[in-house]
């Protein structure tokens, strides 16, 4: 990924709801496909990815990330 940081992102209530669907949705996904995967390196990627979409998920929408921290991957 690129290690630029882009300006703050202007959206509206509906937006920003929509975002945090799309957010949960993937965070969802991906915590069924850590899950499921054999291959640890595969794994592990999917794990990377579930922290990014996470900290999208605290940066957008907060309420996300509560929800989050309670029902977070296990090993």
């Amino acid at each position: 990924m690129n290690a630029t940081t882009p300006g703050p992102l202007n959206l509206t209530n509906e937006e920003l709801a929509i975002l945090a669907e799309l957010l949960e949705s993937e965070r969802t996904k991906l915590l069924i496909e850590i899950r499921h995967t054999d291959r640890r390196t595969f794994r592990d990627e999917l794990r990377h990815r579930l922290v990014l979409v996470e900290g999208l998920a605290g940066r957008y929408h907060p309420a996300l990330t509560a929800s989050s921290a309670t029902s977070g991957p296990s090993a």
